[in-house]
């Protein structure tokens, strides 16, 4: 989930809506066991739940803009899944990441503790607030809660304090949060994009580094990264592919590409659109004729009749709203407790198993159960995880307070076999059995009303004339992503001069230049980076890391009898390079003379000084000219070959001076 900033803008209040919470369900425990002792997930030793379904009603927040979905108010079609919401007391919050059904002033929601902060702030590992007032807001591109204007009557003192100092926590665009599946990274580990998704940065893909890995979780399909320069998630419009450069579009005013030629990159794309949908909940829903819908503040008339010409409608106008209608077949539902239950409640020993659709599911799973009564049987959430496991096509199981809901997304029959008994000797389904769900549940008939914004941004629905939303069973949503692209803070001069950077020699032949392009060359053949322009003809030299290095210099060495006898590296000069001077300095003569100093190369060890030319006996400074220039085609180590023969003391300063 991308941090929303799409709703912030001029002339439009925050939203900061007041809800009365009224029932809170358990909905799923923390799946993933991070080996060192998470006492709260599902295995461990005192599970804890961290998503649930919040049931509230809605008072509407009256305010003076007339650009929100409905002018002059908030209310509780205007929640949205990643808004926020806290209790009014504590000021703990939880995130939203789904919303089953809402009215003006009601709402039913799937609440996250997002990166599990309440459960590990507590001491008992509990994650949300209780019933009673809460407040909904939402956070702007920074990561800070937007909760102006504060609703004094309902929160505690220390309200805004409680909620700032949770989002100054960790900040989300210096910790930003992405997914992928089992993607092994280690904090520390430096991240590109690539076109099959994010990777270790190499020589290959260094010139599409992102940031830098600051947590490896949580779980092991989210990491979160310190980006190098910021992350949008604000632009419908961003072009391409995962992995893409995007330029400005010369073509078109305000436009973006993917043509390296039309104008000066501005992003790196780093995810595709998640699109927005919304599915209506009336079945086969027929309107009347001339009522108006507004889809993105476009207005929309109604034939009137069946969801084919309702579809047929809105699809009209898909060019301006962004919009798409289409069908979507009513799905099946099989819930526990239909039948009668052995134990009076839902519950199933280990050794018991079932096939769902021809899908086996065995049942093992006793942690919740055993957290709750002390012994191991598997309760709701025990069991939804065991059904989960199995994957059965097209079914999900949920947990709706002590039951567990199976859904067929596309509305085919739910067939469950009993295979065997659990470990009590009781069915699994069935009549009389430990979960009461029914052997067979016919295939559903009709169809519901489905809207889908392809780019991941808001589906904003209301009505003009009429109540088509009721009829329809839809309302505004904001459950997708936009593209995710990270800023290209150097840009690169169309028609000529932009910078690529490749891993080696042959890699910069392989790219389709124009005159004045530029290539950094990481390894020109000789572990050095080299920088190159085309001049229509050929890649032209213009600075290598030797040039940059040895226009002049002096590389120095001390040696002294207590070194004893040594070959020495003084240092090490570029393919190219004139000695031009070497000064040997005795600032403490030696006391015997056979000791002896050259200084030269492996190839000749006194081809720039010899031994005759220094008196290591005397104290002072020694100078030779030697003006040699090497051409080995390559770097070159000057060395000094020193033997302090019998001596008990000396000091000798080695400079040598090259061009």
């Amino acid at each position: 989930m991308a941090y929303k900033t799409n709703y912030i803008d001029v002339n439009k209040p925050a939203k900061v809506l007041s809800l009365n919470v009224t029932t809170i369900n358990n909905d799923s425990q923390w799946p993933h066991n991070d080996g060192v002792g998470d006492k709260w997930y599902s295995g461990g030793s005192n599970p804890k739940f961290y998503r649930w379904e919040v049931i509230a009603t809605v008072s509407a927040q009256t305010h003076g803009s007339h650009l929100t979905r409905k002018d002059f108010e908030y209310n509780g079609l205007d929640i949205q899944v990643g808004d926020w919401i806290a209790g009014a007391t504590t000021g703990l919050c939880c995130r939203i990441i789904s919303v089953s059904s809402k009215t003006a002033t009601t709402v039913t929601m799937i609440v996250e503790d997002w990166l599990r902060y309440n459960t590990f702030r507590s001491g008992i590992g509990n994650g949300i607030f209780g019933t009673g007032p809460c407040v909904i807001f939402q956070l702007n591109e920074n990561g800070h809660p937007m909760v102006d204007p504060l609703p004094t009557s309902i929160v505690s003192s220390d309200f805004y304090q409680n909620i700032n100092s949770r989002f100054q926590y960790l900040n989300p665009q210096m910790h930003y949060v992405l997914d992928q599946t089992a993607h092994g990274f280690s904090a520390g580990d430096v991240i590109s994009i690539t076109g099959s998704g994010f990777a270790k940065t190499t020589t290959a893909s260094a010139n599409k580094t992102i940031g830098t890995v600051t947590n490896p979780g949580p779980g092991p399909n989210q990491f979160m990264i310190r980006p190098n320069t910021r992350i949008i998630d604000f632009n419908p419009a961003i072009p391409g592919s995962v992995g893409d450069f995007i330029y400005t579009d010369d073509s078109t005013a305000g436009g973006l590409t993917t043509n390296s030629t039309s104008g000066k990159i501005q992003f790196l794309k780093i995810a595709d659109a998640i699109p927005t949908s919304v599915t209506g909940t009336q079945v086969d829903p027929t309107v009347t004729a001339s009522d108006v819908i507004e889809i993105n503040e476009t207005a929309v008339t109604l034939t009137g009749g069946n969801l084919t010409q309702t579809i047929s409608d809105i699809n009209g106008g898909t060019s301006t709203h962004g919009v798409t209608a289409s069908s979507s077949p009513s799905p099946t539902t099989a819930t526990t407790s239909t039948e009668s239950l052995a134990y009076g409640l839902v519950g199933v020993y280990p050794g018991g198993a079932i096939t769902i659709n021809g899908t086996s599911v065995s049942f093992t799973t006793t942690t919740s159960g055993q957290a709750t009564y002390g012994i191991a049987v598997g309760i709701a959430a025990d069991i939804a995880a065991d059904i989960n496991s199995a994957s059965p096509t097209n079914i999900t199981a949920t947990v709706s307070g002590t039951d567990v809901v199976l859904t067929e997304s596309t509305g085919g029959a739910i067939t469950i076999v009993n295979v065997s008994n659990d470990g009590n000797g009781t069915a699994v389904a069935g009549p009389s059995s430990g979960t009461g769900f029914a052997l067979s549940t016919g295939a559903s008939s009709g169809a519901f009303l489905k809207l889908t914004r392809t780019d991941g941004g808001e589906i904003l629905l209301d009505e003009t004339t009429g109540t088509p939303l009721n009829a329809l069973g839809i309302f505004s949503v904001h459950n997708g992503r936009q593209p995710l692209a990270v800023t290209v803070e150097q840009g690169i001069v169309a028609g000529g001069g932009s910078t690529t950077v490749v891993a080696d020699i042959t890699a910069r032949n392989a790219l389709s230049p124009s005159v004045g392009d530029l290539a950094y060359v990481i390894d020109n053949g000789n572990g050095e980076y080299a920088f190159y322009v085309y001049s229509g003809g050929a890649w032209k030299l213009l600075a290598d890391e030797d040039s940059a290095n040895t226009d002049a210099n002096t590389i120095n060495v001390t040696l002294t009898q207590a070194g004893g006898t040594a070959n020495t590296n003084i240092g090490t000069m570029s393919d190219g390079a004139r000695v031009t001077m070497v000064t040997v300095k005795v600032t403490t003569p030696f006391d015997t003379s056979d000791a002896t100093l050259t200084i030269g190369d492996s190839g000749d060890n006194d081809r720039l000084m010899s031994d005759n030319e220094i008196d290591l006996t005397s104290a002072g400074q020694y100078t030779a000219t030697p003006g040699y220039q090497y051409t080995t085609g390559g770097d070159q180590s000057v060395v000094a070959y020193f033997n302090v023969g019998t001596s008990t003391t000396g000091t000798v300063e080695v400079a040598v001076t090259y061009v």
